[in-house]
C-alpha cells in the first residue's frame, strides 16, 4: 500500500510540475485564450514551493498527512519521560485519529476545570450575570427623620466570585476580570444621601444564605469513609484557594501583599468570615462616601423581598469572561464558586450535591461519555477525581474552536499559565530565523499540575482549516519533579498538533522542521494545579 500511494505521489508531483512549466511559457492569446495582455517578459512567480504538499491533490495528500499526524502523536506518549499511566485522545474534525488507554480513569489535576466551564456554560448561558445588591427595609426609609435611617442595611451576596476592591485586582501584571465592589458602595451611598440620609443607626448586616452551607473548603470534607479528605490541608495553609462563600471579597483574603505573584500568594491572609469581612468592607467605603454607619457588621439574612428597597446593586461580567478568567489562569477559587453555583441551579450548593449535579448535566445535557468518573470537586486539586482523556477532549471538540469553553482557554505563548510556554511555535527573539520553529498559530490550551499529575488539553486550528483537539493526562509518583511545568510530554503535544498539516514529501520537511529538543525543566517547588 505504502509503494501504492507513492507511485500515486510522485505521478501527481511531475504532473503538477509539467502543467505549470506550459503554463509559465504561455506568452500569446492564441496560445491560451485566457491570456488577456502581455505585461513584460514572462516569469515563473510561485507563491507555492513546487514540491510543496500544498501542489498535491487532497485525496492524495490527506491519507498521508493523518498518517503522520497520528505518527507525531503517538511518539508524545512514547516519550520516555512518558509514564506507563498516559493516556491520549485526539480529534481531526469529528474524527478520532489517536486513541490511547483515552477510556483510562486518570486523576486530571487542572483539567477538571474544563468540566466546570463546560457545565456552567451550558446551564447559566455565556451572557449570565451574578449580582451583588445592598438593600434597606422598607418601613425604615420612610421613617427616616433629621437625616437618620434607624435600622440596618443589608449586603446581600450572589455568589458572584470575581467581587473585588481595586487594590487587589491592581496587584495583577495584566488586567483581570473583575466586579468593582466600590461601585456598589458609591450607588448605595448616592441612594441614601439622595434621600436626606447622612447616618444610618444600624449596621451593615452580611447575608450569604444563597449558599446556605458553612464549607469554606474541603479538607474536612471525605468522599468516602476511610479515605483521605478531598482536600490536603495544605492547599489551604498556602493559599491554592481562598474561603468560600456566597458573599466573598477578594477571594476571601481580608489582605494580601502588593504583588500577586505565585511567590507572594502564601502572605494573602483569609479571613475568618469572609461575608463578615466584605460587610465590614462596605461599611467603610459608604462611610468614606459621606454616611456614616454607626453599628459594628454583623451576620444574618436579609428580611423578604418585598420588605425591602434596593440601595444598590452591582452586576459582575458576562459568566463567559468569568469562565475564562477561571481557565486561562487556572483559577481554583472562582473553579469552586463556579461549581457551587451549579448545585444552586440544580439541588443544593453543598459540594456533593453540586459534584452530582455537574456528572448529571454532563450525562443528559452534553452527552459525553461519562461511565466511571469520578468527580469530588471543581477545580482538579482533588486527588480522588477520575476523568479520561476522551471525556475531556470530547467535551472541547464539541464546543468547537468559537465557543467560550475554548476561546477561554490560555493561548500557548501569549496568556495565562501558557504565557511562557512558546514551546517553539514562534522564533524565539534573537534566534536564526532559519532554525527549527514551525508556523507560528494560535493554541487554546489548558495546562494541568499537581504532585502526580501532568495534563493538556486544548485545540487548534491548522492552515486547512482542520480542528484538531487533544487531551493527555500522565499519573506518575513523583511526577511534577520529574517533569516541572511546560514540560517535554506537554510542549511535544502542543508541537504534534500545531504541525498539522505535515506532508510526505522532502520539500516539505523543508516547510516544517522537526522542533528542536526542549530540555526538561525540574523544579523542587511545591504544586501549584495549573
Amino acid at each position: 500500500m505504502r509503494r501504492i500511494l507513492v507511485s500515486i505521489l510522485l505521478a501527481a508531483l511531475v504532473t503538477t510540475a509539467v502543467g505549470s512549466y506550459v503554463q509559465a511559457r504561455r506568452t500569446d492569446a492564441s496560445s491560451d485564450p485566457g491570456w488577456i495582455e502581455e505585461a513584460g517578459p514572462p516569469g515563473v512567480v510561485l507563491s507555492t514551493p513546487m514540491l510543496s504538499v500544498r501542489r498535491t491533490p487532497g485525496w492524495v495528500s490527506a491519507p498521508v498527512t493523518e498518517t503522520r499526524l497520528v505518527e507525531r502523536l503517538s511518539e508524545v506518549v512514547a516519550l520516555p519521560s512518558a509514564p506507563q499511566q498516559t493516556c491520549l485522545a485526539a480529534y481531526r474534525g469529528a474524527d478520532p485519529v489517536a486513541w490511547e488507554r483515552a477510556d483510562a480513569l486518570m486523576v486530571p489535576a487542572s483539567l477538571m476545570k474544563i468540566v466546570t466551564a463546560a457545565v456552567i456554560l451550558e446551564l447559566a448561558g455565556p451572557a449570565a450575570k451574578y449580582t451583588t445588591e445592598v438593600f434597606a427595609r422598607a418601613d425604615a426609609l420612610d421613617a427616616v427623620a433629621d437625616g437618620v435611617l434607624v435600622g440596618d442595611i443589608y449586603l446581600v451576596g450572589g455568589g458572584d466570585p470575581v467581587l473585588s476592591t481595586l487594590a487587589y485586582v491592581r496587584r495583577f501584571d495584566e488586567p483581570i476580570v473583575h466586579t468593582d465592589f466600590a461601585e456598589l458602595a458609591v450607588e448605595a451611598a448616592a441612594t441614601l444621601r439622595a434621600q436626606g440620609i447622612s447616618t444610618v443607626e444600624g449596621a451593615v448586616v452580611a447575608d450569604e444564605s444563597r449558599f446556605p452551607e458553612a464549607e469554606r473548603d474541603y479538607t474536612d470534607q471525605f468522599p468516602e469513609p476511610g479515605a483521605a479528605p478531598v482536600w490536603k490541608p495544605s492547599y489551604v495553609s498556602n493559599n491554592q484557594a481562598g474561603p468560600l462563600s456566597a458573599l466573598l471579597l477578594n477571594d476571601g483574603y481580608a489582605s494580601f501583599p502588593p504583588s500577586a505573584d505565585s511567590q507572594s500568594r502564601r502572605r494573602n491572609v483569609r479571613a475568618d468570615d469572609p461575608a463578615l469581612h466584605a460587610a465590614e468592607v462596605l461599611g467603610g467605603l459608604i462611610e468614606a462616601r459621606g454616611v456614616g454607619v454607626s453599628g459594628e457588621a454583623l451576620k444574618g439574612t436579609a428580611p423578604p423581598p418585598a420588605e425591602l428597597r434596593s440601595l444598590g446593586t452591582v452586576h459582575s461580567p458576562p459568566m463567559s469572561e468569568i469562565v475564562a478568567r477561571m481557565l486561562r489562569n487556572s483559577d481554583n477559587t472562582t473553579a469552586e464558586m463556579l461549581l457551587k453555583e451549579i448545585g444552586r441551579r440544580l439541588s443544593g450548593s453543598a459540594r456533593a450535591e453540586a459534584v452530582a449535579g455537574v456528572q448529571d448535566v454532563l450525562d443528559r445535557l452534553l452527552g459525553v461519555h461519562t461511565s466511571g468518573i469520578v468527580i469530588v470537586d471543581g477545580s482538579g486539586l482533588s486527588v480522588h477525581n477520575r476523568l479520561t482523556c476522551g471525556l475531556i477532549a470530547d467535551l472541547l471538540r464539541r464546543a468547537g474552536p468559537d465557543s467560550p469553553l475554548v476561546t477561554g482557554l490560555a493561548v500557548v505563548g501569549e496568556s495565562g499559565t501558557l504565557q511562557d510556554c512558546d514551546a517553539g511555535l514562534a522564533p524565539a527573539a534573537g534566534s536564526d530565523p532559519g532554525g527549527p520553529q514551525i508556523s507560528p498559530r494560535t493554541v487554546w490550551a489548558k495546562t494541568g499540575t499537581l504532585n502526580d499529575v501532568s495534563a493538556l488539553a486544548g485545540v487548534t486550528v491548522a492552515r486547512n482549516r482542520d480542528v484538531l483537539t487533544f487531551a493527555l493526562i500522565a499519573n506518575r509518583e513523583s511526577l511534577f519533579v520529574d517533569l516541572g511545568y511546560c514540560n517535554v510530554l506537554q510542549r511535544g503535544l502542543i508541537v504534534a498538533a500545531a504541525g498539522h498539516p505535515y506532508g510526505p514529501s522532502s520539500a516539505d520537511v523543508a516547510l516544517h522542521p522537526e522542533p528542536a529538543r526542549v530540555p526538561v525543566v525540574a523544579t523542587t517547588a511545591e504544586p501549584v494545579d495549573g
